[in-house]
């Protein structure tokens, strides 16, 4: 596919009986008519937005699509929730995200994993960090970042938002709750590993104090999270 070109991700990332794909995004080669056919239906506000918007939403549905043939699915689609999430077909969950030049994807059969959560993010700059530090961090979190040991402060505030950002999508489809940032705490963090502590009751067996294991790593700007849990 033009514009698109597979990129390898961290081997602590292979993870058995979940599928990634993780592409380069070089948008001035990207010709949105070879994406389309990936794509069920084109909501009407990727419709009426920016080209850059419109192949950000089309890779992503190609990358997914390409998560699920990895699961030998054949001719699989992602449709759309009506509350703007994507729609993985029957017996699968699967999770996408991107940033402006990347793109990344993961699926998994219900039968295997209990849900999936994936995230990418840029690297934030210094002036969005009181911005993270109001809406995202607990106030343990705020001095954690400060003194993280092997990461920029920078880096370790994408690395919490981006792992929040995961548990998010991964727990979203089972529960159907919104969470503000500051229901999830970090309270683990070691070379490619993080752990997350709910911090408020959803029902459904989500506890408050249930701790969910995560995987990370950075690949030059970026920070990746990957948040899976298997069928009890």
């Amino acid at each position: 596919m033009n514009g698109l070109t597979r990129l390898e991700f961290a081997t602590h990332f292979t993870v058995d009986a979940i599928s990634i794909c993780y592409y380069l995004l070089d948008k001035p080669s990207i010709d949105v008519r070879q994406l389309l056919p990936y794509c069920m239906t084109l909501p009407k506000e990727i419709q009426l937005s920016i080209e850059s918007r419109r192949i950000e939403y089309l890779a992503g549905r190609y990358c997914a699509v390409q998560a699920l043939c990895g699961l030998g699915m054949a001719a699989p689609r992602v449709g759309r929730n009506a509350d703007r999430s994507p729609r993985w077909p029957a017996g699968t969950y699967g999770s996408l995200s991107h940033t402006d030049n990347r793109v990344i994807a993961c699926a998994v059969w219900q039968s295997e994993y209990a849900g999936v959560g994936i995230d990418i993010e840029k690297t934030v700059p210094q002036e969005m960090l009181p911005s993270l530090e109001h809406l995202v961090f607990t106030v343990p979190e705020r001095e954690w970042v400060k003194t993280s040991p092997g990461l920029t402060v920078c880096q370790a505030a994408t690395l919490l938002f981006s792992a929040k950002e995961a548990f998010y999508k991964f727990i979203y489809p089972q529960v159907h709750t919104h969470l503000d940032f500051t229901d999830l705490s970090l309270v683990a963090l070691k070379e490619g590993e993080f752990a997350i502590e709910l911090q408020k009751e959803l029902g459904r067996g989500w506890r408050k104090g249930k701790v969910v294991q995560g995987k990370y790593f950075f690949d030059d700007e970026q920070v990746i999270t990957l948040i899976a849990a298997k069928q009890p």
